[in-house]
């Protein structure tokens, strides 16, 4: 018998020991591993311990979302560890994008490296990452790693019944959203007395020719919904009142409804009892032709964001002087307005209750054959018979089968 086959078990119990994680930390998730290590559950009893360079490891922890642009750093760190090496992707996001998973930009992790196990949760417990450590052990040990519980499944397909014009619900299941919805200057009931005063007696009579909706979103929280052609004079009527400055504008990119909500939130620094009150200026505008009047007239404070949001989304704010050149981008990078949603995105339109080009409806049947009269045959038979494409042929084999 060689020397490798005893030494064999002696290998895999010092591996099994000897797992030296090094940590890519893309989002909250690094919190919890760095909580996993700590002294209230101190991981590295079970043999192993956070390290820093790649070089010296043999276990990654991939801790929140990968975008495609981190996909070329994560690949790059795999392929500098020692073998045999092992992947945990902790996190929804790391799993499949998370909150992201419809995003134009997150890619799941076993798209980029062999992943080994999964740490589920947003975020995962510092007692599943343990778990997974425990599942990289018992994966060294025997050569497969299995879950410590199983789930229950369910099969959706005996719930619903799909037609030909809905797409069959999904087994096992995965989100049932195609579209996500962005809620923008949406009412929310609170206890906030000053905030339903302050648009009762100031806001509504004031911004009643320019505003199409005025709510409370939340505490010390307002919308103010208009249309584009009147931004400006609601702008104007709530300077009056006080709201003085402009803290952030921001573009919220909607490519399934074709538009971008611009957004300005406003507040006040020479009133007091305005000061802890955020006004959120809200309108649309189209994405084929995204143009909105600048507000630096009314709130000079805009000026920067507004160039920002040019260099990010392409939205013109007319009348401010910097449309068409660069801000903050170098005005030779590669990539015109970065922030824009142009990417496709590949959706997952696993959905009931929603018309959807569906499932392609089964070809017809063909008839069985009718006993022919001895006239009808002899004049079938005078016919010349054409040769068939291939691909009818194939479809006509598959048929009969």
């Amino acid at each position: 018998m060689s020397l490798d086959k005893y030494l064999e078990p002696y290998k895999k119990w010092g591996t099994k020991y000897s797992l030296w994680p090094v940590h890519l930390v893309t989002a909250c998730c690094g919190v919890e591993m760095a909580h996993t290590w700590n002294p209230t559950y101190d991981a590295e009893r079970l043999g192993s311990l956070p390290w820093h360079a790649p070089r010296q490891t043999n276990l990654i922890l991939v801790e929140g979302t990968i975008s495609f642009k981190m996909a070329r750093v994560l690949r790059y760190i795999w392929e500098q560890m020692s073998d045999p090496k092992y992947v945990i992707a902790m996190g929804s996001c790391a799993a499949e994008g998370g909150i992201f998973w419809n995003s134009y930009h997150a890619v799941p992790v076993n798209k980029i490296v062999p992943v080994d196990a999964y740490a589920i949760g947003c975020p995962p417990t510092p007692e599943a990452v343990i778990q997974m450590i425990r599942t990289v052990q018992r994966k060294i040990e025997t050569g497969e790693a299995k879950a410590n519980v199983k789930p229950k499944t369910i099969d959706l397909t005996k719930i619903f019944t799909p037609t030909p014009t809905k797409q069959p619900a999904p087994n096992p299941p995965h989100r049932i959203t195609p579209n996500p919805h962005i809620p923008v200057c949406q009412e929310k009931k609170v206890e906030w007395p000053f905030g339903y005063e302050l648009i009762n007696n100031q806001l509504m009579p004031t911004l009643k020719e320019s505003a199409k909706k005025i709510i409370v979103t939340d505490v010390n929280r307002i919308c103010v919904d208009t249309e584009p052609n009147k931004l400006k004079d609601a702008a104007l009527s709530l300077s009056k009142l006080g709201f003085d400055h402009v803290k952030s504008v921001n573009i919220i990119d909607a490519p399934h409804e074709n538009k971008f909500y611009v957004e300005y939130w406003v507040s006040s620094y020479s009133k007091k009892e305005l000061m802890p009150v955020l006004v959120s200026l809200t309108t649309e505008i189209s994405r084929d032709s995204p143009r909105v009047q600048s507000l630096i007239d009314v709130w000079p404070s805009a000026d920067y964001m507004e160039r920002e949001m040019y260099d990010f989304f392409g939205v013109l704010f007319e009348g401010n002087p910097w449309m068409g050149k660069n801000f903050l981008l170098d005005p030779d990078t590669p990539v015109k307005f970065p922030l824009r949603k142009d990417v496709p995105i590949v959706r997952e339109f696993y959905i009931i209750d929603r018309e959807f080009p569906g499932l392609p409806i089964a070809p017809p049947q063909p008839k069985p054959a009718v006993s022919q009269k001895p006239d009808q045959a002899a004049a079938s038979q005078s016919k010349p018979v054409q040769e068939k494409p291939a691909e009818s042929k194939k479809e006509e084999s598959g048929t009969s089968r």
